[in-house]
């Protein structure tokens, strides 16, 4: 696959001159209409692929559904899901060509709920995203401390490893989306292209008689052992898919290329995990039977590798899980910063995080302190001395999925309370992509959140429902809930500040 070229924004100077003693900044006022980094859908599908890190899920994720979830039928759970979201995304692309802010589930909740849910909604968004970032940071400085030991004999702190690539995040983000871009998506064809070998090398040497499509695609199948904890297993591979949205100040011609990159990047993925979640059944699950030594090994893909195409591919899978967990972290930090950016604009954080650097067009100061934020919580745990993975990555992980799924249900009902409210939008769309669709969406979504709630042990790695899930979920509602209360307060207060957070949402 080659990677799309980007090319660079061009900003007019005159508008957005560096002053004086500070950095070349311009407030997204200032500068919105040129700003845009000329992002593509390869470009955006990528970021979101990116952020879907489908190597990280396959060696992690897939293994511990298969696991813990139905065995051999977990692919199937990513179909389920893979469906959910394309109803949600029909409802949402309808939705994004009437609110056109680049706010992401801001702008959507915020119109067609409430101001008042938008702002926690968005509230509720930093965190998950912030939180995803943490974990998937804390998780690959223990990948890298750990390839250095075996490939080089250094013996390096995980969270030196993980500060490193944190800043390395930080720096990238600062500057032009553009070269987050082509950096991801360089990465990304990687990871694709392993994947790829390796389905055809399994299928290859197992098709047709070895291989049993009723032991994953047939109905009993699906409904055996645990399928509620297979699908939350499912929904956690897909979380930043629904960030298309945040780059629409950067895309050209965002009411088709954002609406377009969500499709590409739903579809994509769910044929994606299910294909090579497929595979690895084929590889590790014979008539049905799990082979759980070998899905429990924290090396099953390197494994898979090993013993389909050679040693030599192992020790590659090796090096691009590494890959993939940066181009993750990297995706996440553009779209926290953005997030940030667009508060700002709706005066629900300082209005320095609305400004846009003058050469790269990026949000430059909520870059910064996206850096500072995910750098602070690596230094806490590391303080702690919490273990980066069983605790970090997996309290992170589950929150993130939890927080993720809340918001889709959200603003999938946003979707459908704006269209049944407005006769004339409907009717520009039709009643199938503007109710019928979405109202599905909202249906499965709140079975998923139902189900997340009830194996939140089971997603961050508990034996029960103790002090630790009672934390994090209660952590999950205060973010929300810090949006709400903002917004009492800032229409009580001040009505110039509630008709710019009005005039935000609207777009």
């Amino acid at each position: 696959m080659t990677a799309p070229s980007i090319p660079a924004p061009h900003l007019d100077q005159s508008t957005c001159s560096p002053q004086s003693g500070i950095p070349p900044v311009a407030t997204a006022g200032q500068c919105a209409a040129t700003s845009r980094a000329g992002l593509g859908t390869p470009a955006i599908t990528m970021m979101v692929v990116a952020a879907a890190a489908p190597l990280t899920v396959l060696s992690g994720g897939t293994p511990l559904g298969i696991l813990t979830g139905n065995g051999a039928a977990f692919p199937v759970s990513f179909l389920v899901v893979g469906v959910a979201l394309l109803l949600f995304s029909i409802g949402f692309s309808a939705m994004s060509r009437h609110v056109t802010g680049s706010g992401g589930f801001f702008n959507a909740i915020g119109r067609g709920l409430h101001p008042m849910f938008g702002l926690g909604a968005s509230t509720l968004a930093l965190f998950t995203y912030l939180m995803i970032q943490s974990a998937i940071v804390c998780f690959l400085g223990m990948q890298i401390c750990t390839c250095l030991a075996s490939i080089a004999g250094l013996t390096v702190p995980w969270w030196v490893c993980s500060l490193a690539a944190a800043a390395l995040a930080g720096v990238l983000g600062y500057r032009n989306i553009a070269m987050s871009a082509n950096v991801v998506n360089v990465l990304i064809a990687g990871e694709i292209a392993v994947a790829v070998v390796l389905c055809v090398a399994i299928f290859a040497r197992h098709l047709p008689a070895g291989v049993d499509f009723a032991a994953t695609f047939s109905p009993s199948a699906s409904l055996e052992g645990a399928p509620g904890v297979a699908i939350i297993f499912a929904i956690a591979s897909f979380v930043g898919f629904e960030s298309t949205s945040i780059y629409r100040a950067e895309a050209r011609d965002p009411d088709v290329t954002v609406p377009r990159a969500t499709y590409v990047a739903v579809v994509f993925v769910t044929l994606l995990y299910l294909v090579s979640s497929f595979a690895i059944v084929v590889a590790w699950c014979s008539d049905g039977a799990v082979d759980a030594d070998a899905l429990t090994a924290g090396d099953m893909l390197q494994a898979t590798g090993a013993k389909y195409v050679g040693g030599w591919f192992a020790n590659v899978i090796s090096v691009l899980i590494i890959t993939s967990l940066f181009a993750a972290v990297l995706s996440f930090h553009n779209v926290l910063a953005r997030y940030m950016r667009a508060m700002a604009d709706a005066r629900a954080l300082p209005s320095v995080l609305g400004r846009l650097h003058a050469r790269h067009g990026s949000p430059t100061f909520a870059s910064l302190v996206a850096t500072a934020a995910s750098v602070g919580v690596v230094l806490c745990v590391g303080i702690a001395g919490l273990d980066p993975f069983t605790q970090a990555f997996s309290w992170f992980s589950g929150v993130a999925v939890l927080g993720f799924v809340m918001l889709l249900v959200l603003a999938c009902l946003s979707v459908v309370v704006m269209f049944v409210r407005r006769a004339d939008l409907r009717a520009g769309e039709g009643v199938l992509k503007s109710v019928v669709a979405p109202g599905v969406g909202v249906l499965l979504l709140v079975a998923i959140l139902a189900c997340a709630v009830m194996y939140f042990p089971d997603l961050v790695g508990e034996a029960s429902f103790g002090v630790t899930c009672r934390t994090l979920v209660a952590c999950a509602c205060a973010a929300f809930a810090v949006g709400v209360v903002e917004t009492i307060i800032m229409r009580r207060r001040s009505d110039d500040a509630y008709r710019a957070l009005e005039s935000a949402i609207a777009g």
